[in-house]
């Protein structure tokens, strides 16, 4: 136990030292940055950030850099799960709808259908943190890092 927890009366971790340990071991990737030379990762910087925007052009594209070749592996991973992301949002987004009720002159009618907010938040939050873990890629290869990436790293749809 680390010595700036906080313990509750029955000698538990308080609710925000459970979080901190939780995201602690969320972002606690494998490192194989050993595996790569200094040169091969300063050369091919550009195109390993790339591998975050625009992930089929790296994948494809740089056969000859490992450090290009992993980072576009993470980067695929990270594509296919925004692009499941896309369709099952579009689906429940048309799916799931409620009926709006308008009010003019203290009458009220019913004017059309939309999406409630408790399936919109949790999408936009979804989507939020896939940018976030898009942003975490892009700040390893600036920082001339080779790790995973959170979260991504469990879902391996295109391997090493």
């Amino acid at each position: 136990m680390l010595g700036s927890e906080k313990m509750t009366k029955n000698g538990e971790k308080t609710f925000v030292d459970n979080a901190k340990d939780t995201v602690t071991k969320i972002m606690d990737t494998n490192d194989s940055t050993k595996n790569f030379t200094k040169k091969d990762i300063e050369d091919n910087k550009g195109m390993a950030v790339l591998s975050y925007i625009l992930a089929p052009i790296p994948y494809f594209a740089s056969k000859k850099s490992k450090w290009v070749k992993y980072h576009a592996v993470q980067g695929m991973n990270l594509f296919f799960v925004a692009i499941i992301y896309g369709i099952l949002s579009l689906i429940l987004t048309s799916v799931i709808k409620v009926t709006k009720t308008c009010k003019l002159w203290g009458i009220s009618y019913e004017c059309g259908k939309i999406t409630p907010w408790w399936v919109i938040w949790p999408l936009n939050i979804i989507g939020i943190l896939i940018l976030v873990i898009a942003v975490i890629g892009i700040l390893n290869v600036i920082n001339g890092k080779a790790k995973e990436l959170p979260i991504i790293n469990k879902i391996k749809i295109i391997k090493n």
